[in-house]
């Protein structure tokens, strides 16, 4: 109980009960239907999008594709693991200013930098361009020659920004690699899309999806607002923009 009524008493509770407070007003006061409809359907989408009984079915929705599409077994000796970072917070100067790196881009270091370690003479591509003097390939290099992954078998793409520059600056190394030595590192919700980016490059990857999110809650946590659960509608709204900008755009 207690929990609960802290989240509803956090900005994005407040927020949503405010919302539905005004829809009660406006359909009080009789205000054109236009306007009130406007605020019933502005209500609706914040409470939903908020709403972690929502945000993780539409989470896990993306993360269910990309368990379907783990389709090959753990990568043998010799194998290529590129791995996608996932931001960076402000703009570091110390390449070993870990705690820089955001929570997307080190857990996926962290499972494939174990992935790695479990994989005799796999090379483990690190790609990551955002930042300066410091970008986010270099960060997550650095910890992962810390976390004991010897220097040799680490390369770096510190250009691409985008899943699609990615896709596009590894390729003459990937293709280096068989097709099933090949494999794709990143968080599962973002796997769809980044294979996307892959296969229309003719770089066809194994992929490993890492960095599940989507939690089963306590019912009444479900259905409490939570900013938590609107930043996993976000990222959903993000991905799956991007995928039809892909096909609408990019690929075109």
């Amino acid at each position: 109980m207690k929990l609960s009524l802290e989240l509803l008493l956090s900005p994005v509770g407040l927020t949503a009960c405010g919302l539905v407070v005004l829809c009660v007003l406006v359909s009080l006061q009789r205000c054109r239907a236009g306007l009130r409809w406007f605020t019933y359907a502005l209500t609706a989408l914040f409470v939903v999008s908020s709403t972690p009984l929502v945000a993780n079915a539409l989470l896990g929705a993306l993360e269910h594709q990309a368990t379907r599409d783990k389709v090959c077994p753990p990568p043998p000796s010799g194998s290529l693991l590129v791995v996608l970072a996932g931001g960076i917070n402000g703009n570091p100067h110390d390449p070993h200013d870990y705690p820089a790196l955001q929570a997307a881009s080190l857990r996926r270091l962290i499972a494939a930098v174990q992935l790695a370690k479990q994989t005799p003479h796999a090379t483990l591509l690190i790609s990551g361009g955002w930042g300066h003097a410091v970008r986010e390939a270099d960060l997550m290099a650095g910890l992962a020659r810390s976390m004991g992954l010897a220097a040799d078998r680490i390369d770096i793409d510190r250009q691409s920004r985008t899943t699609f520059q990615t896709a596009q600056n590894v390729r003459p190394l990937v293709l280096q690699f068989p097709p099933d030595r090949r494999y794709l590192i990143t968080s599962a919700d973002h796997m769809p899309r980044a294979q996307l980016a892959f296969a229309h490059e003719g770089l066809r990857m194994c992929a490993w999806p890492v960095d599940y999110e989507a939690l089963p809650l306590q019912p009444l946590e479900m259905l409490t607002p939570q900013i938590s659960a609107l930043e996993k509608s976000t990222r959903v709204v993000h991905e799956l923009l991007g995928m039809v900008y892909y096909r609408l755009v990019k690929f075109q």
